[in-house]
């Protein structure tokens, strides 16, 4: 059985759209990844288009994403065509808000990374002391990372002692 097909592929907004001579369509969405990878190597298989102008058809940027995704389609299985990564299933914690709130607190108040994470905790921000401090690394507010931050003149352990109170009473020796 001998059977011609004359079909106009187009990729649109990443949607697939076969189109017959006589203004059939079939249509095959973004979320359909299977099939229009499975659609991109059977026209790669019988049609002499140059492979890195069809990947790029199809939205793939590399002769190379063609060869990988024919080699899934011939050879491995339908999970292998399936997308490897999931979306995140649930909202980041780190948003702008919760990035101006930490950065509002750090210059209006001199509280430490675990009593910002507490503090906004209380404000209803579900969030952790080392999200708090990667946002002040990031936006160069860290105590570590601060030119200005010098310790007060009263903290005992900035001060140096001297050689004669460090050493022990009992290792003086008098002759």
């Amino acid at each position: 059985m001998q059977i011609t097909l004359h079909v106009n592929v187009q990729v649109k907004d990443g949607t697939l759209v076969l189109t017959a001579p006589t203004g059939k369509t079939v249509t095959f969405s973004k979320e359909q990844t299977a099939q229009q990878k499975i659609s991109m190597i059977v026209l790669g298989e019988l049609c002499d288009l140059p492979k890195r102008q069809l990947a790029a058809g199809f939205g793939f940027k590399t002769r190379k994403s063609y060869y990988d995704i024919r080699n899934a389609v011939l050879n491995g299985s339908l999970a292998d065509l399936l997308p490897k990564r999931p979306a995140p299933r649930i909202p980041p914690k780190r948003t702008q808000e919760v990035e101006a709130r930490i950065i509002r607190m750090r210059f209006e108040t001199d509280l430490n990374m675990y009593e910002i994470a507490e503090t906004l905790s209380h404000m209803g921000f579900n969030i952790s002391a080392r999200l708090v401090a990667q946002v002040l690394a990031d936006y160069g507010l860290a105590k570590k990372n601060e030119a200005h931050w010098r310790p007060s003149p009263s903290d005992s352990s900035s001060k140096k002692r001297s050689k004669s109170s460090t050493a022990p009473a009992s290792r003086v020796h008098t002759s």
